[in-house]
């Protein structure tokens, strides 16, 4: 029973939903959908039993006719989506990476629209970098998605993390699917 004013809540029982077989790996995630910030596309995230401490829901910070979003999911997962327009700006991306010389870049992972790379500190000026006793290592992913005409940038924050958060930020920046309207 509806009072005045009152919608009701629309069923998605005719809603059929194909997922691609790589998604199959998604046990641990969840879908969010990105529509109410302006991005017409489900990305997937780690849920709670991803075991990252995501016990919590996931955040998204966006400021209106802003070009970044953030994903925040815990403490620990955290990555940036940045609207580019019609640019295609991956290749870009990935050059500047190469051509700076801060961090030495490994590459683990490379493909059409999508890297996943290792970013380790040059330690410069000591003849036996051993005592430093910390490594400066940090794992990173970043990939291209056009959604209805717009390349978007997913990518995980300009800190990066450790590997074992960055392979569940990879399925989460492969898992970008745009939101089909029923026809």
């Amino acid at each position: 029973m509806l009072s005045c004013g009152e919608e009701q809540a629309k069923t998605n029982d005719d809603l059929k939903v194909e997922y691609p077989e790589e998604l199959n790996e998604l046990d641990n995630f969840e879908a969010l959908s990105l529509k109410p910030y302006n991005i017409n596309a489900l990305i997937y995230v780690p849920d709670a039993t991803a075991n990252i401490g995501a016990s919590t829901a996931p955040e998204i910070i966006h400021e209106p006719n802003d070009y970044k979003w953030e994903i925040k999911v815990g403490q620990n997962f955290h990555m940036t989506i940045e609207d580019w327009g019609d640019e295609n700006v991956l290749k870009d991306h990935l050059d500047e990476l190469e051509n700076q010389s801060v961090y030495a870049i490994e590459f683990l992972e490379k493909e059409d629209g999508f890297a996943y790379y290792k970013a380790s500190l040059n330690v410069k000026g000591q003849e036996d970098n051993n005592s430093v006793g910390v490594d400066h290592v940090t794992y990173h992913v970043v990939a291209q998605h056009s959604i209805e005409g717009v390349n978007y940038l997913f990518k995980t924050n300009k800190d990066g993390h450790q590997k074992p958060i960055t392979d569940l930020m990879a399925k989460s920046v492969k898992s970008v699917q745009p939101i089909s309207e029923p026809s």
